[in-house]
Order: structure tokens, then sequence, then C-alpha cells
């Protein structure tokens, strides 16, 4: 049986503030953002990863991806945002999944210490889901197609910036993958996703939104 120190689940909530907020003059708009920093660095060492940022969605205005062993924790740091929100925000999506080696790749890394890299400008949720026929193909053949996309993806020349995580939400989710990504350039990672779009995996996608993008920003500043 797995224990609860082996498994790694991630989470990547986002949240909005509303008019109220915004309508406030800037010392109390300082003051809510304040909240968050605070409750961002009290979460800091209780984590395997925390990460802050600034949504360019329409949709929401802050987002954070963390990652603990403990799915309580996940949960009690969302309750501690919405109070540090103080009724000017609430929560608007979430995506929760599992991080795991890959079934197509032999990997001896540890999982946890991919997660301790000093972050990076830019951060993408990608979730996604696959047709049930691709269940169906034959082990080999599933990682033979992988393979040709694996290979597009690591000898695209603008690559080499780009940092990838993937989560697993099978029956924990509204998808089956979150691919996880950081990024100093969001010009060559449109480039390299655009590329992949030659793939032949890409037979199988049936569903990819909503993507989410942030702008790495510890403290939050409004």
């Amino acid at each position: 049986m797995i224990s609860l120190s082996d498994e790694i689940y991630t989470y990547v909530a986002t949240f909005s503030f509303n008019d109220h907020f915004y309508s406030l003059e800037q010392p109390e708009r300082d003051a809510v953002v304040e909240a968050l920093n605070v409750t961002f660095r009290e979460y800091e060492g209780k984590l395997i990863n925390l990460r802050m940022y600034r949504s360019i969605r329409h949709d929401c205005d802050v987002i954070f991806w963390l990652s603990a062993h403990d799915p309580m924790d996940m949960s009690r740091f969302k309750e501690s945002i919405m109070r540090a929100m103080k009724g000017y925000g609430t929560a608007q999506y979430s995506m929760f999944s599992l991080y795991e080696h890959s079934p197509y790749l032999r990997d001896v890394r540890s999982l946890e210490d991919t997660l301790r890299f000093v972050p990076k400008r830019y951060f993408v949720a990608y979730p996604m889901s696959k047709t049930p026929d691709w269940y169906l193909i034959d082990y080999d053949e599933r990682k033979k197609i992988l393979a040709e996309h694996i290979g597009m993806a690591t000898s695209h020349p603008e690559n080499q910036d780009i940092r990838s995580y993937t989560t697993y939400s099978y029956g924990l989710g509204d998808q089956e993958f979150v691919v996880l990504y950081e990024t100093d350039s969001l010009s060559q990672w449109s480039h390299v996703t655009g590329k992949l779009r030659e793939a032949t995996a890409r037979k199988w996608i049936i569903k990819e939104e909503p993507i989410i993008i942030g702008i790495l920003s510890e403290p939050l500043k409004f």
C-alpha cells in the first residue's frame, strides 16, 4: 500500500477580486493584498512547493500552484486564502491532480525534487483529456506514438527554456491530465505548442480548456 508520504498532489486554484475591491482606496486595497501575501508566506514552508501568480485570464486575478502530500493541506490553504480576501474576492476555478512518474518514460529523478527549482516568470496550467479509443490501443503502440510527440518537443529549438510536469486527474477532476509548464518566454511556449499540433498523438485529444496562464508575483501587488 502506498503511504501518504509517497503521494504528491498538485493543486491549481484561481481567485478573483470583486467590484468592491476595485472601488476601495489604495491603502485599503493594499491591506487586502498584504493579507494574501501574509497567508502565502505562512504556507511556504508547509508545502512541497507554493507559487503565486497574477492572472492574465479574463475571469480571475490571482493563481496559486501548490503541491503537498496531504490533500487536506490544499483545503486548508484555500480556506485561508478566502479568509484573507475579507469578502472582496472569491474562488473561481481549480484543478486537482496526482503527480506521478509517466508509464511511458524511464525517469529516476525524485518527483519532489523537480518541484523545488527556482520558479520561472510564467506559469501555464494545461488540462487535457483523451478519447476512449486511446486507451484501447496496445501499450507498445501508445508508447511509440508518445515517443514521437516527446521527440518533437525536446528537439524543438525553442523548448530549452520550458519545464513541464505531467500530472494525472483520473477520477479526481474534470480532465484526465493537468500538464503544468514554467517558462520565461510565452512566445517560445506558443511556438512549441503550435508545432506539437502536427504530432500523431493529437488525434486522440478531446479537451484542452481552460488554459490558465499567470505571471510570477511574489509578493503579490495590485
